[in-house]
């Protein structure tokens, strides 16, 4: 259920009822993107030597944290059959009202709050969807054009600096040689995976997803569990917009925007559908490898930055016209 490609032996078929389809049929979600990926490594270490070096791919993993912790804010609301389509409006907010609050106090202690501030979004969201039964699609667009417009409101449309050193350093340094935010981002990983395997919440979200109205029939508090999902969708955001404030040493009310496709796209293209029930934390990973190297093999080849938008389009396109389980497409809730 949450990407392992191991599953109980199939039984010979009876006769006269169809065959079972074999092992790269029933698990070509999971094998489909990891191809991909290799494919993609391939090509651009033909095109360019540079791109399978030590430090190209340390760059690429600093270049994919923030999007990885941002698309695990997706999965979490995509794993029941919703979708956030504010968690890069929250990065804005959240980063942006951190790099105001240290310019105006002088306290770079102050951005530990960012989590809380993003799960207050979180909770916004989730109460509008879960108690006021409204579609999470409209719900988040709404708050969307809301959080991204209260920080241009505040600052006037202006970027705000981080002055360096305090907090922010603890999220901007490296250790031997490592980027810190790599591992910050590879412990948000680790904790949302345990939590979608091991945990109630995680189960009920699976449940959810696969058929909420089952869900709720056996018992599952669906409503609450909704909220749940939203509030930590935007625990991680506020935790994204940590990450990308310290990277970044700045803030402006827009700086969220380019990763809410990617974070999206991530998530589909990684196996977990918008329809929920199956996937999870663990295959979103091969999204985010998907989208940063085709980033990266794109700019070491030097190809047309107007171009390059067009190619990552086509790309996510056709990943998620392969991956896809066509059986499971239906509205998001």
């Amino acid at each position: 259920m949450t990407g392992s490609l191991t599953s109980p032996p199939v039984p010979p078929p009876v006769r006269g009822e169809p065959p079972q389809p074999g092992f790269a049929r029933r698990h070509w979600t999971s094998i489909a993107p990891v191809v991909a990926l290799v494919a993609l490594i391939v090509a651009f270490s033909l095109m360019d030597s540079r791109f399978f070096q030590y430090e190209n791919a340390l760059n690429i993993l600093r270049q994919s944290s923030v999007l990885l912790v941002l698309a695990m804010a997706s999965t979490v609301v995509i794993m029941m059959g919703s979708i956030d389509l504010s968690v890069g409006s929250m990065l804005s907010f959240t980063a942006f009202t951190g790099a105001l609050m240290v310019q105006n106090t002088g306290t770079t202690s102050l951005l530990l709050l960012l989590p809380v501030i993003g799960m207050a979004c979180g909770l916004l969201n989730g109460v509008l969807v879960a108690y006021g039964r409204l579609p999470s699609f409209l719900v988040t667009l709404g708050t969307m054009y809301a959080f991204d417009g209260l920080a241009k409101y505040i600052a006037g449309g202006r970027p705000v600096s981080l002055r360096p050193g305090g907090v922010g350093d603890l999220f901007n340094t490296t250790v031997g040689g490592f980027p810190v935010v790599v591992l910050w981002a590879l412990l948000v990983l680790v904790v949302a995976v345990l939590a979608a395997r091991y945990t109630r919440l995680g189960r009920y979200m699976y449940a959810m997803g696969g058929n909420e109205k089952a869900a709720r029939l056996s018992g599952v508090p669906a409503a609450r569990y909704k909220v749940y999902a939203f509030l930590i969708a935007g625990l991680l955001a506020g935790i994204a917009g940590l990450l990308q404030l310290a990277r970044a040493r700045s803030a402006s009310p827009d700086m969220g925007e380019p990763f809410l496709l990617p974070a999206i796209a991530a998530v589909v293209m990684g196996g977990t559908p918008l329809s929920g029930g199956v996937g999870g934390p663990f295959r979103t990973v091969t999204g985010v490898l998907i989208i940063a190297i085709l980033g990266n093999g794109m700019v070491i080849a030097a190809v047309d930055p107007f171009l390059q938008n067009v190619i990552q389009g086509l790309v996510v396109i056709a990943a998620v016209a392969l991956t896809i389980d066509r059986r499971k497409m239906s509205l998001v809730k």
